[in-house]
């Protein structure tokens, strides 16, 4: 009958339009699902002091004056941060730990070193699995997402996803795909690796008291939260468009 057909094609206008529109309507939940890990992160740190302020307090200070302390966190931060390009590791954390125990100028240079280290093996990751495993080991969206910002904007990409978790490693993952040229890759990373370092290296070095490496320790979660969520705002618009 021509009625069904109609009918069929309006269906089919209608899951297309829904289809189009899902990825807006979902962002909402997303939002919700960033401001509760927010809450749940910063709580992790807040909650321990709240119930054993002096006690962490006192530990703090013994921590950032024990002479066994910077020669153990330099090595460890380091190791950490080089490895956050295939670990889960809170490296805005680690580098303000680092800043509390090596100062700001300390802390900065190990963490530069150790995220420019960790953006050289993910270069050389993306280079050598190619794009197949790559896309598998991202995501296909997340890949295709930077692979076309990498395309579009080229190294300013790498720049723009320092600050942010996951985009971060995966952007450099990402351009060992693409083939960009490593020297390039590696001197614009380590440019922006210096400012990441050195912020929240100055967070962890204006701490002095237990009280001061909470709050330090809470903006150096909370930022990088804030740095995905407006990632994740930026991305929504521009699929929009």
């Amino acid at each position: 009958m021509p009625g069904d057909g109609l009918d069929m094609d309006r269906e089919a206008a209608a899951r297309e339009q829904n289809a189009q529109k899902s990825p807006v309507s979902s962002w909402p939940r997303r939002a919700r699902k960033l401001a509760l890990l927010l809450l749940v992160m910063i709580a992790i740190v807040v909650v321990p002091f709240l119930l054993f302020g002096e006690t962490l307090d006192r530990l703090a200070r013994d921590m950032m004056m024990s002479p066994l302390s910077r020669p153990l966190a330099a090595v460890a931060g380091f190791l950490l941060l080089a490895a956050d390009v295939v670990l889960p590791i809170p490296s805005t954390v680690v580098i303000s730990i680092l800043g509390a125990v090596l100062g700001i100028a300390g802390g900065t240079l190990v963490a530069t070193a150790a995220l420019t280290l960790g953006c050289a093996l993910g270069y050389w990751l993306g280079h050598r699995l190619g794009h197949d495993v790559t896309e598998r080991m991202i995501g296909r969206e997340d890949f295709q997402y930077l692979t076309h910002q990498l395309e579009r904007y080229g190294l300013l990409m790498l720049v723009l996803c320092r600050p942010v978790p996951v985009l971060a490693e995966a952007s450099v993952i990402a351009a060992g795909v693409a083939g960009l040229p490593a020297r390039h890759v590696l001197a614009i990373t380590t440019l922006a690796n210096i400012g990441v370092a050195a912020t929240y290296a100055a967070l962890g070095s204006s701490a002095e008291t237990g009280s001061g490496l909470l709050a330090a320790l809470a903006a150096s979660i909370g930022l990088p939260l804030v740095a995905m969520l407006t990632a994740k705002t930026v991305r929504r618009a521009t699929r929009v468009r």
